[in-house]
């Protein structure tokens, strides 16, 4: 995969942090020193590579022993079904090679945000959510009896997304990864993410493991969650 090393979403090469506020919600409203955008591209342009964090916790699988970054695309957008609504926008998805071949790692940046909503909370019944809910729950496959309504909504479609994106580079692993850049570990939400990788069968104990496979849609699939410095504490 030749090329440049960071892109936005649109394909557009990237040259430094800065770059990315183009593709932001509202801009430069989100990019701010200690919020999630700002903390995640600085990471990332700073190592030109995977973030050691990242890449620490990476190493506790030998499948990704070694990995080469061949991409990284910036608030990459995914359309995982045919419903009218908006793509799952994920921060950084990595495209590694790997022992494997290809590897695909859906990162989501975090200091103090939450996971937005739970599903309870999002679904209001609509036609339509019903439908996208009934979509995630299956590709995920979720079992019956898990508590569904009290996981957060937005780990549903980015772990979708992350799939899709997977099978898209032709790749047979992938990870969803938190990139978590909370100094004191105080309001992080990682209890969410832990309800969610045991939701899904792949438990998630503690910071900086990869979980164990779960085979979905022919991707192996790994849960992580990364501690990682933050720049604008330095």
């Amino acid at each position: 995969m030749a090329g440049p090393l960071f892109v936005g979403g649109d394909g557009r090469t990237l040259s430094r942090p800065e770059d990315v506020i183009h593709y932001l919600g509202k801009r430069e409203v989100h990019w701010k020193a200690r919020f999630s955008a700002y903390e995640t591209a600085h990471s990332w342009f700073a190592a030109h590579d995977v973030p050691p964090a990242i890449r620490a916790t990476l190493d506790t699988d030998p499948v990704y022993t070694d990995a080469k970054l061949r991409k990284a695309i910036f608030e990459k957008q995914t359309i995982f079904d045919d419903i009218e609504r908006s793509p799952s926008q994920t921060d950084v998805l990595a495209i590694l090679e790997v022992k494997s071949g290809v590897a695909v790692i859906g990162v989501e940046g975090k200091v103090k945000e939450s996971f937005d909503k739970t599903v309870d909370d999002w679904n209001d019944f609509a036609p339509t959510k019903l439908r996208r809910l009934a979509g995630l729950v299956e590709r995920l496959r979720l079992a019956p009896s898990t508590s569904i309504g009290t996981l957060r909504y937005q780990l549903l479609h980015r772990a979708v997304a992350t799939l899709v994106e997977a099978k898209a580079a032709g790749a047979h692993d992938a990870v969803v990864l938190v990139q978590s850049f909370n100094p004191d570990n105080v309001t992080n939400h990682f209890d969410d993410f832990q309800n969610f990788a045991t939701a899904l069968g792949a438990p998630v104990s503690h910071p900086g493991v990869l979980s164990r496979v779960i085979d979905l849609e022919g991707v192996r699939l790994q849960l992580a969650w990364t501690d990682n410095p933050m720049k604008s504490a330095a």
